[in-house]
């Protein structure tokens, strides 16, 4: 069974900001779960640290979780491409045309068949991918919170 974890951009802040979280990614990792991310994600980081005071510190922590969890970075390959645009065009479900990011990153998730997407961001884990997708072969990762992905470890 694959056993992958997608990291969404507001994890990384959680991990920062509150150490129980970082524990349980420490755990994740220590349970032979795949963690990956993709660079989208990555530069979204980078670019919202910039306008934060401790920017330096923030960025040096971040490495060296991305090191600690041993986190994969994904990168684009035309799957991607082909769902950032049907999510784009669901007319269904229509805050994906707004959320770029959001459909980006979850169309890496999916592309690379991750098992799991963990965010904060209550929208995504309510979003249902459109049948379109779905009748292509693509499924949306379980997708929750950090704490309800450690419920599941116990």
């Amino acid at each position: 069974m694959n056993r992958s974890i997608f990291l969404d951009t507001c994890v990384f802040f959680e991990c920062l900001d509150d150490t129980r979280k970082q524990s349980i990614l420490n755990h994740i990792s220590n349970c032979n779960y795949s963690i990956q991310t993709s660079i989208t994600v990555l530069g979204e980081f980078f670019d919202k640290v910039r306008s934060k005071p401790d920017q330096s510190d923030k960025l040096l922590s971040v490495f060296a979780l991305l090191r600690q969890w041993d986190v994969t970075a994904l990168y684009p390959d035309d799957p991607v491409r082909i769902l950032c645009f049907e999510l784009g065009d669901d007319e269904i479900d229509t805050r994906m045309i707004r959320e770029k990011t959001d459909r980006v990153h979850l169309a890496y998730a999916m592309s690379y068949g991750c098992t799991y997407f963990i965010t904060s961001d209550s929208y995504l884990i309510k979003y249902r991918v459109p049948k379109l997708i779905e009748d292509k072969g693509f499924s949306k990762p379980i997708t929750l919170t950090l704490e309800d992905f450690k419920k599941l470890l116990h």
